[in-house]
């Protein structure tokens, strides 16, 4: 069976009508992964939070774990059971591209505490935590019916204003880093202008390899009105508000910490993040179909 790719490709009262999320043993064994992940990260970020002396680091990698770990609690966790329980039944389309969103979050997050962390006694938590959402990210998005999914966001010049930021972002993280990178090939000039050397590597090599490719095929599929593209640039944008939440954050714990720069009120992080936030809320909140000229 062909899959529907193209917005256009079935009418839109038959797209609209499907469930957006294909019920079968892969949609039900990634429910239940993504229940497992809701409670790994919740035991992870309570236990750095409450424990002192829990992550082995220096001053400016303890204050900005625990201020991920907050981000985790408060923000995440909640959202992603919430979107859990909306998407019963191949419910809404929110709620599933925001699973979907802040399960890509559980990965990317999850890579730093894994393979960037100092050896610590919840090393485990965070590989199982990483793991797992890799495996309910795939599960889930091998159930995405990508066609029913983009009935229901918005489409017309909003979703094009949508789709150049997300690619901009992609092109933004692909320009800055990746200069920064030519620029220590050839002058040996280590990027700690903007943070520390022994971060550099695993921030580029996953902003590069992973985040700036998905930010930029979303933006490029929602600008040629591909149903995937939708879906991803929804789902894309919520887990990059999640995050610029952490990098807010995480300034704030560092400069309770004494770190030099660094504070709570970043104009850069907060506009980021509500820019990101805007960006889902434009796709996923519903408006007459008249509305999308």
């Amino acid at each position: 069976m062909a899959i529907v790719t193209r917005l256009d490709a079935v009418s839109p009262p038959e797209r609209a009508d499907r469930p957006v999320l294909v019920a079968g043993p892969r949609l039900r064994a990634g429910t239940v992964l993504s229940w497992v992940v809701v409670g790994l990260m919740t035991l992870q970020a309570v236990l750095g939070l409450a424990v002192d002396g829990l992550y082995p680091e220096q001053a400016w990698a303890v204050a900005a774990l625990r201020g991920n770990d907050l981000v985790t609690v408060a923000i995440v966790v909640p959202a992603l059971a919430l979107a859990l329980v909306l998407s019963r039944r191949g419910g809404s389309a929110p709620a599933a591209a925001t699973w979907l969103g802040l399960l890509f979050y559980g990965v990317y997050n999850f890579a730093y505490y894994a393979f960037g962390a100092a050896f610590s006694r919840v090393f485990l938590l965070h590989v199982a935590a990483f793991s797992l959402s890799v495996w309910a990210l795939v599960l889930l998005g091998t159930s995405v019916d990508a066609a029913a999914l983009a009935a229901h966001v918005r489409g017309g010049p909003a979703a094009r204003v949508v789709a150049g930021f997300t690619a901009l972002v992609g092109l933004a993280l692909v320009g800055a880093w990746g200069a920064m990178s030519v620029r220590f090939a050839v002058t040996g000039r280590l990027p700690e202008d903007v943070m520390p050397p022994s971060a550099v590597h695993l921030v580029y090599a996953l902003d590069l390899g992973v985040l700036a490719p998905v930010f930029l095929v979303a933006g490029v599929l929602l600008w040629r009105r591909r149903a995937w593209g939708s879906v991803l640039a929804s789902a894309v944008n919520v887990s990059g508000a999640a995050y610029l939440a952490v990098l807010e954050v995480v300034g704030g714990f560092q400069a309770d910490a004494g770190i030099a720069g660094k504070t709570w009120a970043s104009p850069v992080g907060i506009g980021s993040t509500l820019l990101c936030l805007g960006a889902a809320l434009v796709l996923l909140v519903r408006v007459p179909r008249s509305a999308e000229a």
